[in-house]
């Protein structure tokens, strides 16, 4: 039986001034309006928090200065070493610890001196431990920079995917109710408001996958920022600047160049280098033996009365010359010399591997019309009223709805992948040269 045209064009007033709801028959849709509990940050806001409050960082710094107290450590001389030895028992007089001239008491003051410099060169060790320490801070700074910036991107598209997908479940929702009505009057076959919730059930597994997509990001971040679990993040970014942000001015020579400076892991791996350097140095110099110096009182057990005298000790190195540890000292630098130009391969290699993803993403996604969303978005609207006025069959209104959620999607993937693209840039030179 065929309907007349009025009575979709009441169907499809009735469609636009109806009330959403926040139930769909087929599956529940989150309601629109924001938690009370919400943040909104900007990406600036966002490193804040994270600078200030995440807890590997405020670990790695503890780190730090526990290295700094090493260095002060190395810096101390030994304490002198006092020795006393006062006599029991006098049989001369029967006094117990006689502590008078005719009593025995024997005193010794002694000093542990190094030589061949070691102290100062445990203390260069210890400096070289302390600047790799920092190394490894701006490394793990880099790192979590990275992930910080690029879930704050994805949450944002992802938040605005949802956005898509409710707005569509709302529309195919108040399509349903409104049809669901028609068909009760046996103005519409079955199949057709079969087929109708059908796409809206499965708008609703859409959007709940990608509720929980979300909410892995939001977990991520909350770490990272150290935020309550039961906050809600909402990243605000700004369209224009992200779609200002590109790689064209870039050229790999320069951007190797700033890597060299900025890698704090290359930096790191140098650093590695001058410490076996230097502890090399220092193993040699433990071959060298050690000076203790004395100063002795003896009153009554020597030659003479009264006895003062000084004197001084040292081990023969007639075994121990300290020839392992040299020795490994010498296979530990070239080990790190080993590990020092593989590390600079694998930064040259990222550098290259970040630049040509940037371009290939961005040329990619320049070939695409920036008017692509709401032309869109405006023959979905009219589809819609075609086929309200039965101007289109279900199928060619199915149709259009499957690929104009699969389009967004995937016009959405791509903003994030160009723009996680140009983070690699930033994490691979080590310092952000592109802002946004």
């Amino acid at each position: 039986m065929r309907v007349p045209i009025f009575l979709f064009a009441l169907v499809l007033l009735k469609c636009l001034l109806q009330p959403v709801s926040a139930h769909s028959t087929a599956g529940r849709t989150v309601p629109a309006t924001a938690p009370a509990d919400s943040l909104r940050l900007t990406l600036a806001q966002a490193e804040q928090l994270f600078q200030e409050r995440n807890l590997p960082l405020l670990a790695q710094k503890s780190a730090i200065e526990a290295s700094r107290a090493a260095i002060l450590q190395a810096k101390l001389f030994e304490n002198p070493v006092l020795t006393v030895d006062q006599s029991v028992y006098n049989p001369e007089n029967g006094k117990y610890f006689d502590v008078s001239r005719n009593g025995q008491t024997f005193l010794q003051l002694e000093q542990l001196v190094y030589l061949a410099g070691k102290r100062n060169k445990r203390v260069q060790v210890e400096q070289l431990e302390t600047q790799l320490t920092e190394q490894d801070f701006f490394d793990l700074l880099r790192t979590l920079r990275f992930t910080l910036r690029t879930n704050m991107v994805e949450l944002y598209y992802q938040q605005q995917g949802l956005k898509i997908l409710r707005e569509r479940t709302q529309t195919v929702q108040q399509l349903v109710t409104a049809l669901e009505e028609q068909y009760q009057k046996g103005n519409i076959p079955l199949k057709e408001i079969t087929r109708l919730k059908a796409l809206l059930f499965q708008l609703g597994n859409q959007q709940l996958s990608l509720l929980n997509e979300i909410e892995e990001t939001q977990s991520e971040l909350r770490l990272l920022t150290r935020t309550p679990a039961t906050t809600v993040l909402v990243p605000t970014l700004e369209e224009n600047t992200l779609n200002a942000a590109t790689p064209t001015q870039l050229t790999f020579s320069k951007l190797l160049e700033t890597a060299q400076e900025n890698r704090y892991d290359l930096k790191a791996a140098q650093t590695v280098v001058q410490l076996q350097e230097a502890n090399l140095k220092l193993q040699k110099a433990m071959a060298v033996p050690d000076i203790t110096i004395s100063a002795n009182y003896d009153r009554q057990s020597n030659f003479i009365r009264n006895y003062t005298g000084v004197g001084f000790s040292l081990p023969l190195p007639l075994f121990n010359r300290n020839q392992g540890n040299i020795r490994m000292a010498q296979h530990q630098i070239d080990q790190s010399q080993h590990l020092l130009a593989q590390q600079q391969l694998t930064v040259e290699t990222e550098v290259m591997q970040a630049f040509k993803k940037a371009q290939e993403a961005q040329q990619f996604y320049n070939s695409f019309d920036p008017n692509f969303r709401s032309d869109f978005d405006r023959l979905l609207d009219g589809v819609t009223s075609n086929f309200m006025r039965r101007n289109l069959s279900l199928i060619e209104f199915l149709d259009y709805y499957e690929t104009y959620t699969e389009s967004m999607t995937q016009l959405l993937e791509l903003s994030t992948n160009r723009l996680r693209a140009l983070e690699e840039i930033n994490f691979a030179v080590g310092t952000p040269v592109i802002t946004y």
